[in-house]
C-alpha cells in the first residue's frame, strides 16, 4: 500500500507498505480479504460441516480468546495459558488456527516453533512420549536434530539445547490437546509437571493446554496438587459472537434464505450445533422435519455433555428448565455456565432441544 507518492498521476516512485506487513498487523482484513477472494462452493452441496475440527480458512469469530492468546503466547515474554471448553466447544479448530495462522498470533522477528500433541494419541501417554514428540516436532520444523533420542534421559542436554534455541531467537510453542487423555496418569505425570513447569519458568518453552476444565481440578480430582499453579491464565470457550455465527450462517447460504432465528433457537450460538442445524436445514428445507433430525443428531451429544458435568451444574440447568422445586443457583454456577455458553446472557437454557432433554433426565 503506497503511502508516500512522488507524483501521484505518474510512476516516480514513492514509499510503501509491503501487503505481508499490513495483514500481519491486522489478522481482521487478512481473514476478510481471504473469505472474499475463496471460490463460491456450488449451491447444490452442503457448505456446512459438524464433527471435525473446522479449517482455519471456515474459522469464525473467537475474538476473545484470539486476543487472549496473542497477548501471552506472542507477548514480548511468552506465557503459559489454559483454552478450556466442555465437549465440541471448538478447542481443537483453535489449536489447528494457531497451528497454521501463526502470524494472527506472533511477530515475526518471534520466530515461533509451534509443536501440537494430541495427548489422545497412545504415543503420548508417558512422559517420554511427550518429549519425543516435542524433539521430532522440532526436527520437522528446524530440519535438524535439536538432541538425539539417546539424550532424552538426560536432562542436561534437553535444557541445555532448549537454551539454544532460545538464544537464536526461536520461541518454543508446545499445544498439548485433549489434556483428560493422561487424567488417569496423573500420578506418574506429577514430576513430568514439575519439570516442565521449571521450563516453562525459565523461559524455555511455553505451554497452551487445551482441557474441558481446569488444569488444577484435574489433578485436585486425584488428590494432587498442580504442579502449574500460578503460571497459567484460563481462557473458556463458549458461543460464538452472534455477528460472527451469523456471517457464518449466511455465507453458507449465499444468496439464499439464511434461517437464523430457526438456528439460533436450536444452537445458542454455541459453534458444533449451529453448523448442525444450518447444515440440516439446508438439507431439509423445512423447519419442523430439520427440527426432528437435529434432535435425533445432537441427542447422544447431549447425553455425553450431561456425563460431563458436575452434579452442582445439572442443578443448575434444571432449575434454568423450569424443572420445579429446585433451590436457586449460586451466582458463581451461573456465571461459568453462561462463559461455557450453555446459559445465554438472560438465564435461559441455550437450546429448545437441550431445554427438552433436560427435563426428560429430571
Amino acid at each position: 500500500m503506497v503511502n508516500i507518492s512522488r507524483d501521484t498521476s505518474s510512476d516516480l516512485g514513492g514509499r510503501a507498505v509491503p501487503t505481508k506487513v499490513i495483514l500481519e498487523q491486522f489478522p481482521d482484513i487478512a481473514e476478510l480479504n481471504q473469505r472474499f477472494h475463496q471460490q463460491q462452493k456450488p449451491k447444490d452441496i452442503n457448505p456446512f460441516q459438524f464433527g471435525s475440527p473446522v479449517p482455519p480458512e471456515g474459522f469464525y469469530g473467537r475474538r476473545k480468546a484470539i486476543l487472549d492468546l496473542k497477548n501471552r503466547i506472542g507477548a514480548v515474554s511468552p506465557q503459559c495459558i489454559n483454552i478450556m471448553g466442555l465437549r465440541r466447544n471448538g478447542k481443537t479448530s483453535v489449536l489447528r488456527y494457531i497451528k497454521e495462522r501463526p502470524e494472527t498470533f506472533f511477530q515475526p522477528q518471534q520466530q515461533p516453533l509451534i509443536i501440537a500433541l494430541d495427548l489422545s494419541n497412545g504415543k503420548f501417554h508417558s512422559p517420554e512420549g511427550i518429549l519425543e514428540g516435542v524433539r521430532r516436532g522440532i526436527k520437522k520444523q528446524t530440519g535438524k536434530e535439536p538432541w538425539s533420542k539417546e539424550d532424552n534421559d538426560d536432562p542436561f542436554e534437553v535444557e541445555d539445547r532448549l537454551q539454544e534455541l532460545v538464544d537464536q531467537g526461536d520461541r518454543l510453542i508446545v499445544m498439548l490437546d485433549e489434556f483428560e487423555a493422561i487424567s488417569r496418569r496423573l500420578e506418574a505425570f506429577q514430576d513430568w509437571g514439575e519439570d516442565w513447569r521449571s521450563k516453562a519458568s525459565a523461559g524455555l518453552l511455553t505451554m497452551v493446554i487445551f482441557s474441558k476444565r481446569p488444569v488444577s481440578e484435574l489433578y485436585q480430582t486425584l488428590g494432587l496438587t498442580s504442579p502449574f499453579a500460578n503460571i497459567f491464565s484460563t481462557t473458556i470457550l463458549g458461543g460464538l459472537e452472534e455477528e460472527a455465527w451469523h456471517n457464518l450462517v449466511e455465507n453458507g447460504f449465499n444468496d439464499d434464505f439464511a434461517p437464523l432465528s430457526w438456528i439460533d433457537e436450536l444452537s445458542g450460538g454455541l459453534p458444533y450445533y449451529v453448523q448442525m442445524a444450518a447444515s440440516l436445514w439446508w438439507q431439509y428445507r423445512d423447519d419442523e422435519q430439520a427440527k426432528k433430525e437435529f434432535i435425533f443428531q445432537a441427542t447422544p451429544r447431549f447425553e455425553e455433555l450431561w456425563r460431563d458435568l458436575t452434579e452442582v451444574e445439572r442443578h443448575a440447568l434444571r432449575y434454568a428448565a423450569g424443572v420445579s422445586g429446585l433451590g436457586v443457583p449460586s451466582s458463581a454456577i451461573i456465571d461459568i455456565l453462561k462463559r461455557h455458553g450453555l446459559l445465554r446472557q438472560n438465564g435461559g437454557l441455550f437450546s429448545s432441544a437441550f431445554a427438552e432433554f433436560i427435563i426428560k433426565q429430571s
